[in-house]
C-alpha cells in the first residue's frame, strides 16, 4: 500500500467531500477513491472502517474517513481528513442558511421551501423504510421484540412526549433484556466454545510520540475556548450530547436534534426545522450538516462553527479511539444486542417524527403532488435523491 503525504490526503477528502452525494454513494465514491485509485489502503482495511462506523454513533462516511485519515497520517490525518470532508458542505450550509434567514419571507422562497418540506417528508418516509428492513430483515422472534422496542419509543414520544433520551436509554436497556439471554446474537464459534481472535491490522503505523497529540491539544484548546463563550456554549455541550447518541446515522438522528432544539430549547421552530433539514439535502454533506443551520441561526459563523464540530466530535473520538481493537469489538454480543435495541427504537422515533412533519408540511394539494412523485421516485422507481431535489426545486417555482 501507499502512503500519502499530509497534505495529498488533505487534498482528497475535501474533493470527496465537494462532489460527493448521498450516503451510500458517497460511501462508494470513497472506496473507489482510496483503494481501487490512490491504493492508499486495502479494500479489507476499508470495509473495517465501514463495520466499524457503522455500530459508533455519528455520520457513518466522517467516521470512515476519520479512521482513515488516523490510519494513513496520525492524528493529523485522524483529525483534517474528516473536517475537511465536511468543509465544502459546512460553508455551503453556512450560506444558505444567511440567505434563508434574510430573504425567506420572499414570496418564491416560501415557494421554495413549501416544496422542500413535502420532499423531506418523503425524504424521511424513505429513509424509514431502507432502515427498517436493515433492523428487521425478517418476521421472526427476534424481530418482534424490535417491533415492541419501536412501538414502545413511538408512543413515548408521539402521545406523552417523554424526553427522548430516556427513550434512546430505554430502547438500548429492552434489547439488553430482550436478546442478552436467548442466544439470538451469537454464532456458531461462539456457542461451540470457540474463542474468536481479532485479525491484524492491515495498516502498520509507527509508534505515537509527544509531537503527534499536537493537532488534539489543539483541538481540545478550541472547545476550551468555545466553552468560554456564552453564545456558543450551550450549542456545544447540546450537540456534543446529540452526536454521542445518533446510532444509525442519517435520518435517524432528526428526532434527537428536533427534540433539543424545536422542544427543550426553542432555537428554531419547527417550520424552521424542516426547512434546516430541506437545506441540508442541498449540500453534499450528511443529515447531521443541519447542526451547522442551527448553530448559524443562535450565534452566527462562530455558532454554525462549534456546533458542527460538537456534533461530530463524539463519532471521531470514539472511532480513533477503537480503531486498533475493532475486530474484537464489532463481535462482541454485548454490544451487537444494544445496538439492536437503539436502532429499533430510532424506528419508532422516526416514525413519530416523520408524521409530525407530515402534519407540518403536506397541507396542499401543490404539496401532496411533490411527496406523492418525490416518494414513487424514490421507492418505486429506486433513483437518486439528488434529482428528487433538483426537481422539486424547479416544480415548487411552478405549481407553489
Amino acid at each position: 500500500m501507499k502512503k500519502p503525504s499530509l497534505s495529498e490526503l488533505c487534498k482528497t477528502t475535501f474533493y470527496i467531500g465537494l462532489i460527493g452525494y448521498g450516503g451510500p454513494a458517497i460511501l462508494a465514491l470513497m472506496k473507489k477513491t482510496f483503494v481501487h485509485q490512490k491504493e492508499w489502503i486495502s479494500e479489507k482495511e476499508f470495509m473495517n472502517a465501514l463495520s466499524l462506523a457503522q455500530i459508533l454513533p455519528g455520520a457513518t462516511g466522517v467516521s470512515v474517513m476519520g479512521y482513515i485519515g488516523f490510519k494513513l497520517r496520525k492524528f493529523w490525518g485522524g483529525i483534517l481528513a474528516p473536517l475537511l470532508y465536511i468543509l465544502p458542505a459546512t460553508v455551503a450550509m453556512i450560506a444558505l442558511g444567511w440567505a434563508y434567514f434574510r430573504f425567506g419571507n420572499l414570496s418564491f422562497v416560501k415557494s421554495l421551501f413549501a416544496g422542500l418540506g413535502a420532499l423531506v417528508v418523503a425524504l424521511l418516509v424513505n429513509a424509514t423504510l431502507i432502515l427498517g428492513k436493515s433492523v428487521f430483515k425478517k418476521l421472526d422472534t427476534k424481530n418482534i421484540k424490535g417491533f415492541v422496542i419501536a412501538l414502545i419509543t413511538f408512543t413515548g414520544i408521539f402521545f406523552f412526549n417523554i424526553n427522548i433520551i430516556w427513550l434512546i436509554l430505554t430502547a438500548g436497556f429492552l434489547g439488553f433484556a430482550f436478546y442478552y439471554f436467548t442466544g439470538e446474537f451469537e454464532d456458531k464459534a461462539t456457542k461451540h466454545g470457540e474463542i474468536l481472535l481479532s485479525e491484524p491490522a492491515i495498516l502498520l503505523r509507527e509508534p505515537l510520540n509527544a509531537r503527534d497529540f499536537l493537532p488534539v491539544i489543539l483541538i481540545a484548546a478550541i472547545f476550551a475556548a468555545g466553552l468560554l463563550m456564552p453564545s456558543v456554549r450551550g450549542l456545544i455541550t447540546t450537540f456534543f450530547g446529540i452526536g454521542a447518541f445518533a446510532f444509525g446515522g442519517g435520518f435517524t438522528t432528526i428526532p434527537l436534534i428536533q427534540h433539543q432544539v424545536v422542544n427543550a430549547h426553542n432555537w428554531l421552530t419547527i417550520k424552521q426545522f424542516v426547512d434546516g433539514i430541506a437545506l441540508g439535502q442541498i449540500t453534499p454533506g450528511p443529515v447531521f450538516i443541519t447542526a451547522t443551520f442551527i448553530g448559524y441561526r443562535v450565534a452566527a459563523v462562530f455558532g454554525a462553527l462549534f456546533a458542527t464540530l460538537a456534533i461530530f466530535a463524539p463519532s471521531l473520538i470514539a472511532m480513533i479511539a477503537l480503531s486498533d481493537i475493532h475486530a474484537k469489538i464489532q463481535n462482541l454480543k454485548i454490544i451487537k444486542i444494544i445496538i439492536k435495541g437503539f436502532l429499533s427504537g430510532f424506528i419508532g422515533l422516526l416514525i413519530a417524527v416523520t408524521l409530525q412533519f407530515a402534519f407540518k408540511s403536506l397541507i396542499s394539494w401543490q404539496a401532496w403532488l411533490v411527496f406523492v412523485l418525490a416518494v414513487f421516485w424514490l421507492l418505486v422507481l429506486k433513483k437518486d435523491s439528488v434529482w428528487a431535489i433538483l426537481g422539486t426545486i424547479i416544480l415548487s417555482l411552478l405549481i407553489f
